[in-house]
């Protein structure tokens, strides 16, 4: 085995047991080894990261600062540095650096996943939407922790879905699905929400059972979305039998309470007092 792979193992080893010192000499013994940017890169701000774990910021935020300083040309530079800013809830400081990330390296999607994935947590889905949008629009773009344009169009389609847009939720689905096998697209579950919204129940009920037939097994929650379809396209027995087959997993049904519109039906003809046990929730 290398001098490097045995001293980076060590110097992992020593972080997660938290000696910190140990480990920061072993990862700058690691630098020197190593020629390869993103490497190096990764190792110093591992570094940092011990320097911040045993209290020293002032050195922390220079070594992030040296990284970006000796290595401009790199995406890397600026992604770590932000991800440590996120870390230390200096939002806006994070923010700031990902967007100038994003202006000299436009086709790198990492900076365009960790901004929309911060907007979102700070609940301005609208910003997120726009980031997304902006990534989706250029010609070229790297693969980031392995998601692609069908990942970033699926999670357009589930932002637009939280605000209530549900066309164009389901036009972001849509173009998700054409990038994909259908066996590999992993939201037929929110499509058919989408295309309940739209009282689609036809789509509805298609993607729902795509969605059960690809995942090879099924939940309560999808058998009910399942019986609100059924239920609205006239499918009564249908309907009923999901349901009871719902009922069958945990020997009760949570239903919320504008599911009371679509269960109509059963409501009238008394389904729903054969079963004991059947929460209804506030609307």
């Amino acid at each position: 085995m290398s001098q490097f792979l045995t001293q980076i193992r060590a110097a992992f080893h020593y972080e997660s047991e938290k000696e910190f010192t140990k480990a920061f000499n072993l990862f700058a013994n690691c630098e020197k080894l190593s020629k390869q940017p993103t490497v190096v890169i990764k190792i110093k701000a591992r570094m940092a990261w011990c320097q911040h774990s045993v209290g020293n910021i002032i050195q922390t935020e220079a070594i992030f600062s040296e990284i970006r300083s000796s290595f401009t040309n790199e995406p890397l530079s600026f992604l770590v540095h932000s991800k440590y800013l996120i870390k230390l809830k200096k939002y806006k400081s994070a923010k700031e650096l990902l967007r100038e990330g994003i202006i000299r390296f436009p086709a790198y999607l990492e900076f365009y996943l960790v901004l929309a994935s911060l907007l979102k947590d700070m609940e301005r889905a609208g910003e997120s939407i726009e980031i997304l949008k902006s990534a989706l629009d250029q010609e070229v773009l790297t693969k980031g922790r392995g998601i692609d344009r069908k990942d970033i169009w699926a999670e357009l389609g589930s932002l637009y879905f939280k605000r209530g847009d549900f066309n164009s939720s389901l036009a972001c689905l849509k173009k998700s699905l054409a990038l994909c096998n259908s066996s590999d697209f992993l939201h037929y579950d929110l499509l058919a929400n989408c295309y309940l919204e739209v009282d689609d129940t036809e789509n509805a009920i298609r993607s729902l059972e795509a969605f059960i037939q690809y995942r090879g097994e099924v939940d309560a929650e999808t058998l009910i979305l399942l019986a609100r379809a059924e239920c609205r396209q006239g499918l009564i027995d249908e309907a009923s039998r999901h349901l009871i087959l719902a009922y069958s997993f945990h020997d009760s049904l949570y239903l919320k309470g504008n599911d009371m519109t679509d269960f109509a039906p059963l409501l009238r003809n008394g389904f729903f007092t054969t079963l004991e046990n059947v929460e209804w929730e506030d609307q």
